[in-house]
């Protein structure tokens, strides 16, 4: 049997969810793959010399997946008992690929999926954006129809942007790590927009949102340590660094287009100058929180050798008792005003 979600996976493709969702995993780990389906993505997590348990709710495609991990839990997630069924268990990764949309209330399982990690783990997590500018555009056009598999998938209870995607993570007591993004440019997705349909402002208007032609958002998660600040800073670089690799894309696929003469010179010229100088203010703001990032790293490392440097030291060590007992002497000497 197969799933109407099983497709041909290439670990080395680009720009492919399953192929960001791999390298996230990387090798030799213990997986809880839940949503394991027939086994098509548990298959090469085992090759990579991975111990997988998978979770699944169909149980034909369960037993087929059963071939390639070393056991497959058969439940409803959204139910909550199936979690007890993964007993005295602890994983590297927890996987939840295209999942969570599927599900009522998946703060909820993602909260149960971060019970299972081990202290050092992490969750890998993919979702669709249902702010993708073809679904906007199909909006605009009174239009938001459901379909088999996609952005609009019947069986999605739930939909996120970049920002719910995030704040469903932060609940879950986590903080992202790394997001890469799987992009599909206006017109191509199976949303089905039509370019002649949609005028060239109202296309412009669209990509002044940078997730935009994003599809899906394939991010890695930690629990939150308390180390907000060095977090924050590597989230914002994370993100310029896409952000910039985008506008990268977007300027080749404007010259193909100027190329094909299906946009005016004029406007094409404008706008790949008007990125140049984007992509140029966004490599100085990657470069200016690198520097701070290392700035702050190198300082919490001195002020701690400085630190455990000064408790080390045999006039500090000596003197300590003395140091305590005037504390003591000139607090009591104090009178209240």
């Amino acid at each position: 049997m197969s799933s109407i979600y099983e497709v041909p996976v290439d670990p080395d493709a680009e720009n492919n969810c399953h192929a960001f969702a791999l390298s996230f995993v990387g090798y030799n780990q213990s997986v809880l793959e839940v949503g394991c389906s027939t086994g098509y993505i548990t298959k090469i997590l085992v090759e990579r010399g991975c111990d997988v348990v998978g979770i699944e709710l169909d149980p034909e495609a369960a037993k087929v997946a059963e071939q390639w991990a070393g056991r497959v839990v058969v439940g409803n997630i959204d139910e909550g008992e199936v979690w007890n069924d993964v007993k005295d268990e602890s994983f590297d990764v927890v996987l939840l690929g295209d999942v969570l949309e599927h599900l009522r209330d998946p703060l909820q399982s993602l909260r149960q999926a971060v019970r299972k990690l081990k202290p050092s783990g992490f969750i890998v997590t993919s979702l669709p954006n249902v702010a993708h500018g073809d679904v906007r555009l199909s909006l605009m056009q009174g239009r938001f129809e459901y379909a088999d598999v996609g952005l609009l998938d019947r069986t999605h209870i739930k939909f996120f942007t970049l920002d719910t995607a995030r704040e469903l993570i932060t609940e879950a007591g986590l903080f992202v790590v790394d997001i890469k993004r799987v992009v599909v440019p206006l017109f191509t997705s199976e949303v089905a927009v039509k370019r002649e349909d949609v005028s060239h402002d109202t296309v412009n208007e669209i990509l002044t949102d940078p997730e935009a032609e994003t599809y899906q958002f394939v991010m890695k998660s930690v629990r939150d340590n308390g180390t907000r600040t060095l977090a924050e800073l590597s989230r914002r670089i994370n993100e310029l660094s896409d952000h910039m690799q985008r506008e990268t894309a977007r300027t080749a696929l404007l010259r193909r287009d100027m190329y094909d003469n299906t946009v005016p010179l004029q406007e094409q010229e404008k706008y790949i100058e008007a990125l140049r100088g984007h992509t140029s203010g966004l490599e100085h703001n990657i470069e200016v929180l690198n520097d701070a990032l290392a700035a702050s790293e190198h300082a919490r490392a001195g002020l701690d050798a400085q630190y455990h440097a000064v408790l080390g030291m045999k006039t500090v060590q000596m003197t300590a008792p003395l140091r305590w007992l005037y504390r003591k002497i000139t607090r009591g000497s104090k009178k209240p005003s």
